[in-house]
C-alpha cells in the first residue's frame, strides 16, 4: 500500500497539511521544530493507532481545537484505492476505512502498513525483549492469517492463568488454563521461530549491502528452556507452578520470547560503532519490509526520521541505494536536501517544512 494523498489537521505544531505524495521517495526538508517529525508521527498514528513519541493522545491535539484528523487515500499495487482516516479527541478515536467506521486497530494496520526508523531505533538492539517481540509480531500479523487469533488467545489465557495464580485457585482451575495457554503457545512459538529463520535469510544480504564484510545471524529465543528436550511447554508450566503461585504470575512462555542479532558471534554493541549499529538497524528495517512484500505481494511504507544523522556521505549513499532497490514508499526527513541523493527514484517529491507548513519544492 502507498499513500497517494495525505491530509492532516489539528495535529501537534502542523498547520493544515495537504500533500500529493510520490509513490517512491518523499523528502521532508526543514530545520528543527519545523514539523517534519510530527508529519511522520501523524502517518504512524494512522497505521498503528498510537504515537511513537508519547502515550498521551492529548499531547497530539493542538490547543485551539478539540480533535486532530489524519486522512490518506491509499493505493495498493493491485490498483485498489481506499480512503483511510482517523480522528482523535481527548477521550476516543474514530477511524474509518473506505468510509465505514471501524474500531479495529488491526484493520488500520492492514491498510496503512508503516515501519519506523528514528533516532530511538537503536533501542531495538539495546532494550529489553519487548520491542523485538513487537518487531516479530508486526511481521507475523501481516504474513500469517492465524497469528492474530493465536496472539489474542494466548493473551486472554495468560491473564486468566495469572488471576488464578494470584487468588490461589485450585490446581484443576490452573490446569484448564495451562491447556489453553499451551495450545496458543505452540502456534506462536512455531510462527515466531519461522519468522526469525526468514528474517535471518534476508537480513544477511541486506546487512552485507550496508555493512560490507560483517557476518550477521538471528537467534530466536522462545521464552522457556529448551532442555531437557522431552519436556514440552505444558511440562514446564507444571514444574514451575509452585513458584508461579508465589510470584503471582506466569514466568515462562511466549510473552518472554525474544530474538538476538549476533555480529560475528557477538552482541552488536561489542563489535560495532554507533554509526554501524544504525546501519544494522536499517538493515533490519529493510529485511522486515522485504518480508512484507514477499508475504503480501505489496509494498509497505517506511518512515525514516533524520536519516543523515551519524552516517558519513559514503554510508548515506549506500543506504539510499538499498532503499531504492527495495521499491517501497518512503517518507524521509533531513535538515537540508543536499544530504540525500534522490537520483535513484523514478518518482520523488521534496517538501519544505517551516513553521508547521509543508510546501512542495519544484
Amino acid at each position: 500500500m502507498r499513500v497517494a494523498t495525505l491530509d492532516i489537521a489539528g495535529f501537534r505544531n502542523l498547520r493544515r497539511v495537504s500533500l500529493p505524495c510520490a509513490s517512491g521517495l518523499n523528502l521532508l526538508i526543514g530545520p528543527n521544530a519545523s514539523g517534519k517529525t510530527s508529519l511522520l508521527e501523524a502517518l504512524y498514528f494512522l497505521g498503528r493507532g498510537r504515537s511513537f513519541r508519547t502515550r498521551q493522545p492529548r499531547e497530539l491535539i493542538q490547543s485551539a481545537v478539540s480533535a486532530f484528523r489524519v486522512v490518506a487515500i491509499m493505493n495498493g499495487d493491485n490498483g485498489r484505492r481506499v480512503p483511510v482516516g482517523v480522528e482523535r479527541g481527548p477521550r476516543e478515536s474514530i477511524a474509518r476505512v473506505g468510509g465505514v467506521p471501524t474500531r479495529s486497530l488491526a484493520e488500520l494496520a492492514r491498510q496503512v502498513p508503516v515501519l519506523l526508523l528514528n533516532p530511538d531505533s537503536h533501542r531495538l538492539l539495546e532494550d529489553g525483549p519487548q520491542p523485538r517481540r513487537r518487531f516479530m509480531d508486526w511481521g507475523l500479523f501481516h504474513a500469517e492469517p492465524g497469528f492474530l487469533d493465536a496472539w489474542r488467545h494466548y493473551g486472554a489465557a495468560l491473564r486468566h492463568r495469572n488471576a488464578a495464580l494470584r487468588t490461589q485457585a485450585a490446581n484443576r482451575v490452573v490446569d484448564a488454563w495451562d491447556g489453553e495457554l499451551t495450545t496458543a503457545a505452540t502456534i506462536l512459538d512455531r510462527l515466531r521461530e519461522s519468522f526469525c529463520e526468514a528474517l535471518g535469510s534476508v537480513l544477511g544480504p541486506l546487512a552485507a549491502s550496508t555493512l560490507p564484510g560483517v557476518a550477521v545471524r538471528v537467534d530466536y529465543r522462545r521464552g522457556w528452556p529448551l532442555e531437557p528436550s522431552e519436556r514440552d511447554f505444558a511440562a514446564w508450566l507444571r514444574i514451575g507452578r509452585d513458584q508461579d503461585r508465589q510470584q503471582g504470575h506466569t514466568r515462562l512462555g511466549p510473552h518472554r520470547a525474544d530474538f538476538a542479532v549476533r555480529v560475528a558471534g557477538r552482541p552488536p554493541a561489542e563489535g560495532l560503532s554507533r554509526g554501524q549499529q544504525k546501519l544494522l538497524v536499517i538493515a533490519l528495517l529493510l529485511a522486515q519490509a522485504q518480508l512484507y512484500r514477499l508475504h503480501t505481494g505489496d509494498a509497505c511504507i517506511l518512515l525514516i526520521d533524520d536519516l543523515p544523522a551519524e552516517l558519513d556521505p559514503d554510508n548515506r549513499a549506500r543506504v539510499m541505494g538499498a532503499l531504492a532497490a527495495l521499491d517501497s514508499q518512503l517518507f524521509v526527513t533531513a535538515i537540508e536536501p543536499g544530504l540525500l541523493d534522490a537520483a535513484a527514484w523514478r518518482e520523488a517529491r521534496t517538501f519544505r517544512l517551516s513553521g508547521g507548513e509543508a510546501r512542495e519544492m519544484i
